[in-house]
C-alpha cells in the first residue's frame, strides 16, 4: 500500500490554490481590474452560482430577479424599492470575489457543478441605451460620463453626439478602458477564460432568466421589474433608442470582438445552455 505522505499532500493542496488564485486573478485582469470584478459579478455559494453582469445588458433586471430568488429560496422577505440592494452588496443579498475570497472563487470557476451565466446584447443597441441614459448632455455629470470626458479632455457642457462618440471610441480603442460602459461585451464577461454554462440575450431575458433560474434554484422565480422603481433607465426599456444604419456601421467596425462573439455563442449556446450541458 502506497501512502501519501503529509508532505505531498500539502503540496498539492497548495498547486490547486496556486491555480485557483490564478485564474481568479485572471479573470480580474481581463475585465479590468478587481474593482470592475467585483462590482459586476455576483456569486453564491450556498445556491452555487456566478453571474457576470454587462452595463445596458438586462443587468438591472437579472440582479433584482436573482435577488428575489435567494430571498424566497431562504425563506426571507426582500423588497427592491430603489437602486441600492442592486450593486451595494451592504444590502443586497449576494456577495462578490472579495467577500467570498479569491481563493473560492477560483474554485467556483473550476467547479463543474457552479452555474456560471451571462447576457449578451446587440452591441449598437447596447452603445444607444448606454448613451441615452448615462453619456448624453442629459446625464452630463454621470460618472462615467465624467470619466470619458476627462480622459477626452473634454468640458462636460460639450454636447457630444452618440455618433460622434462612437467614432472616437473606433479611432481611439484606448477609450474602451476607461469605462466598463464602453468596454467591450467580449471583455467583461472574461469570455476567453470563463466555461459559461449559460449565455442568453437581452433580447429574450424573460425566458431566458426562467430557463437558468430555474436551473439554478429549481422552481419558477419572480422577474424583477425596474420600470417605475429604479429612475434611471439604464437598459432603455421606457424609451428604447433609435439606432441609425450609420452607427450600426461605426459600432460594427469598434466593436468587432463582440460580433465575432456572438456567432461563437450562437453555435455554442444554441438554446442558451452550453451544448454539452444537458
Amino acid at each position: 500500500m502506497v501512502v501519501e505522505s503529509k508532505t505531498s499532500k500539502s503540496g498539492a493542496k497548495m498547486q490547486d490554490t496556486k491555480a485557483n488564485n490564478t485564474m481568479a486573478y485572471a479573470v480580474a485582469k481581463e475585465v479590468g481590474g478587481e474593482f470592475p470584478l467585483n462590482y459586476f459579478s455576483f456569486v453564491d455559494p450556498e445556491f452555487s452560482f456566478i453571474y457576470f453582469s454587462v452595463p445596458g445588458v438586462a443587468h438591472i433586471r437579472t440582479i433584482g430577479s436573482l435577488q428575489y430568488a435567494v430571498a424566497h429560496a431562504r425563506g426571507d422577505h426582500f423588497e427592491i424599492t430603489n437602486m441600492k440592494p442592486i450593486y451595494n452588496r451592504d444590502v443586497g443579498l449576494i456577495g462578490n470575489p472579495r467577500s467570498l475570497g479569491f481563493e473560492q472563487f477560483g474554485q467556483m470557476l473550476d467547479d463543474p457543478s457552479v452555474i456560471r451565466f451571462t447576457f449578451l446584447r446587440d452591441p449598437a443597441d447596447r452603445f444607444a441605451a448606454l448613451y441615452q441614459s448615462l453619456l448624453s448632455i442629459n446625464n452630463k455629470r454621470s460618472n462615467p460620463r465624467q470619466k470619458i470626458f476627462s480622459f477626452l479632455d473634454l468640458p462636460l457642457d460639450e454636447n457630444l453626439s452618440m455618433i460622434d462618440l462612437a467614432e472616437l471610441v473606433l479611432e481611439e480603442p484606448e477609450l474602451k478602458a476607461v469605462a466598463p460602459q464602453l468596454r467591450s461585451q467580449r471583455q467583461m464577461i472574461a469570455f476567453e477564460l470563463v466555461d459559461y454554462s449559460f449565455i442568453g440575450h437581452h433580447e429574450t431575458w424573460e425566458t431566458g432568466f426562467a430557463d437558468v433560474a430555474l436551473e439554478i434554484f429549481g422552481e419558477e422565480t419572480e422577474l424583477f421589474n425596474p420600470v417605475g422603481v429604479i429612475a434611471a433607465d439604464i437598459e432603455g426599456l421606457v424609451v428604447k433608442p433609435l439606432v441609425s444604419s450609420e452607427l450600426r456601421a461605426v459600432i460594427k467596425e469598434a466593436y468587432a470582438e463582440d460580433y465575432e462573439m456572438l456567432e461563437e455563442v450562437a453555435e455554442l449556446y444554441p438554446d442558451g445552455f452550453l451544448a454539452e450541458h444537458i
